[in-house]
């Protein structure tokens, strides 16, 4: 299908104001494509153009494949999401010999394992990647039991991809062409990174180390290969991941009505597991299984997001509606951009925009002591201090830092001004516009103090 000419040459204007080196958007209603749209590069030092059949990095968006390949396993009496994921898993081994008891594959889908999950160390290449990734997991710890809150979790999804080649007998990616990708008809599609040759692929871009404000093509091109179930490698075209999101808006079936899921799998993905805090980025209010379950003012939006080197996707779909939202980028301010076009495309054909974050009230009242403290998780310290002498109108006189423990989270980021909401969720005034959108949520207090500090969608434990 040709893109449309109109909004070709818009999203041609848009890359360029948010600094986006190439993107393709593509927007459905019901089973029929109704906007395509591709611009800029695929590679900046190569300059092809990037067209609608470009394919792209989806990163963690692949959560929700694997989860589909996971309920497939429930569909053929396979699994039980309740039971434990070792009684299928003999080999599954963390440092919390409780939690490895317990936890079951609905913790995982549903981000509730406890586990501390943004672990990527490097497992090679080969069809026993996501095999030898288990056997470096043993020592991951956990940051509270299974079922007791939510915490975004990478090794999680990399564990239900080894669940899925044990119970499959069959590799990861074997199992995702097989079960997913030909059954839907998607022709530009691929786990594997050397079938780029197949296709005309992206690559990520990242700021210039010596001149932050101009982009290079990112030295990486993938992930660890032993997280590939959770988004290293996986990328596709903006059609095809349209045809996944079409499956699931027909209750499991692809285009040729070929069932691939059963309804009641369907359903159930996209039935809330665990609601999340107010305030959340992009109307976030609950998680399901896989799914992102989002409220835009009274409607219910499923969806999720994905990251990797330098490459940056969003899916969106109304169920009611029968709508589905794609963008697909590799660089830039792609947040920017996919609210520009989110709002244009998607909230005009659902009558809603996405909830913006409430801004800071100045009128609420803190207790210092409650949030002061080091907030911990295997990829970050964030350290929360009072600040002495006069406090600006909306800040609180509680300052946050940020040091990363893996370069994947960035550089460190001194003491900034925290702005509450309420008196559990707070925004840094740091003037970096993305920084700034970061919610931080406060737990309840535990003698006193804060216990957790949720960062977005992970958790930090207070460790003093």
């Amino acid at each position: 299908m040709n893109a449309d000419d109109d909004l070709n040459r818009d999203l041609k204007r848009a890359i360029r104001r948010h600094g986006v080196p190439g993107a393709a958007v593509a927007l459905a209603s019901g089973r029929r494509i109704v906007a395509t749209a591709a611009a800029g590069v695929t590679n900046l030092d190569t300059r092809v153009p990037v067209t609608v059949d470009a394919v792209f990095q989806i990163g963690s968006i692949t959560k929700v494949f694997t989860t589909t390949l996971v309920m497939q396993l429930v569909d053929d009496g396979l699994l039980a999401l309740d039971e434990p994921i070792a009684r299928y898993l003999p080999e599954f081994r963390i440092a919390d010999a409780k939690a490895q008891r317990t936890i079951t594959a609905r913790h995982l889908l549903s981000h509730t394992s406890g586990i501390d999950g943004d672990f990527f160390p490097d497992s090679g290449r080969g069809d026993d990647a996501i095999e030898r990734f288990m056997d470096q997991i043993t020592m991951v710890p956990s940051l509270y039991p299974p079922g007791e809150r939510m915490s975004y979790c990478n090794v999680g999804f990399a564990v239900l991809g080894r669940l899925v080649e044990v119970l499959r007998r069959e590799t990861w990616d074997r199992a995702m062409r097989k079960r997913i990708f030909e059954p839907l008809g998607m022709a530009h599609a691929m786990t594997l990174p050397e079938d780029a040759l197949r296709h005309r692929c992206t690559v990520g871009h990242v700021p210039n180390p010596k001149k932050p404000k101009e982009l290079i093509v990112a030295p990486l091109t993938h992930l660890s290969h032993g997280q590939k179930a959770a988004g290293a490698t996986p990328a596709m075209s903006v059609e095809d991941l349209l045809k996944f999101a079409w499956m699931h808006l027909d209750h499991g079936r692809a285009g040729n009505r070929t069932r691939v899921l059963s309804a009641a799998s369907a359903r159930a993905m996209q039935r809330r597991q665990i609601g999340l805090p107010r305030h959340m980025p992009f109307g976030i209010d609950a998680w399901g299984l896989g799914w992102i379950l989002s409220d835009w003012n009274g409607h219910r939006v499923i969806g999720h997001d994905g990251g990797t080197i330098g490459q940056y996707s969003f899916l969106r779909i109304s169920p009611t509606r029968r709508i589905a939202f794609v963008l697909l980028t590799n660089g830039g301010n792609a947040i920017g951009l996919y609210q520009e076009l989110a709002d244009r495309l998607f909230g005009a054909r659902i009558g809603r925009r996405e909830p913006p974050i409430a801004e800071p009230d100045p009128s609420v009242r803190i207790d210092p002591a409650r949030y002061v403290g080091r907030y911990e998780n295997i990829g970050q310290i964030y350290t929360v201090k009072a600040q002495s002498g006069k406090r600006e109108r909306l800040h609180s006189g509680l300052t946050v830092s940020v040091t990363p423990k893996v370069a994947a989270f960035g550089g460190t980021v001194g003491d900034t001004p925290l702005a509450f909401i309420d008196t559990s969720a707070a925004v840094p005034r740091s003037g970096n516009p993305m920084f700034d959108r970061t919610v931080m949520q406060f737990s309840a207090p535990d003698d006193g103090r804060s216990r957790f500090l949720q960062v977005g969608l992970r958790q930090l434990r207070r460790i003093d």
